[in-house]
């Protein structure tokens, strides 16, 4: 599903979250666009996202205080949200619960970088873990597809490999074997592109 929303995920980006100009959808339309999400209908997700994306971004400005970092988290919550829409309740209203997610996103990135779970590199400072963390990530996207799906979805994503196989329509097997090869590749990518990045002796 990840490669299908892309497309209309990126033009909601761009557009930028603290400038779109929206109507106000009444009680029927919302539901309607809900029970459709719920389906899996990218074009409802749009929709329903376009009256929230300012709180959506102020949200994730006010907990991590880093317009870049938000600008992330933002990005990050929207495709949890999209990629968890058969776990959304279509009787229950939209944004506390897009904005439950990111705040969960949010809580969590504080925690902890996603990363040191994978990478057998030594604790960074604050200051390091942001630049490192970015260079992850680019080193994320070289990998093929299919590696970088998996990686995302349960990395990033948080998601159980249960839910991995109904999104990709792939088997927990194969998925499981995704990661670990995913792992493996980013350590090598990760070895090529930044050879200074210190690793744990």
């Amino acid at each position: 599903m990840s490669r299908e929303i892309c497309g209309p995920f990126a033009i909601l980006l761009i557009m930028g979250p603290r400038t779109r100009q929206h109507s106000p959808l009444d009680d029927k339309a919302r539901q309607a666009l809900q029970d459709r999400f719920h389906r899996g209908d990218v074009d409802a997700f749009s929709a329903l996202v376009e009256p929230h994306l300012n709180t959506l971004y102020t949200l994730c400005l006010r907990i991590s205080s880093n317009p870049t970092e938000a600008e992330d988290l933002a990005q990050e919550a929207l495709l949890r949200a999209l990629n968890k829409h058969r776990s959304y309740n279509p009787t229950r209203r939209f944004r506390p619960w897009l904005l439950t997610i990111a705040t969960n996103l949010c809580r969590d990135r504080l925690r902890t970088v996603w990363w040191r779970r994978v990478l057998p590199f030594s604790k960074p400072q604050h200051s390091q873990a942001l630049g490192q963390d970015a260079q992850v990530r680019a080193a994320l996207h070289r990998l093929p597809t299919q590696y970088r799906e998996a990686l995302s979805l349960f990395h990033l994503d948080d998601m159980s490999y249960q839910e991995m196989a109904v999104i990709t329509g792939t088997s927990i097997p194969a998925l499981k074997q995704r990661v670990r090869r995913g792992r493996v590749m980013l350590r090598d990518v990760m070895k090529v592109l930044y050879p200074d990045m210190s690793a744990e002796t």
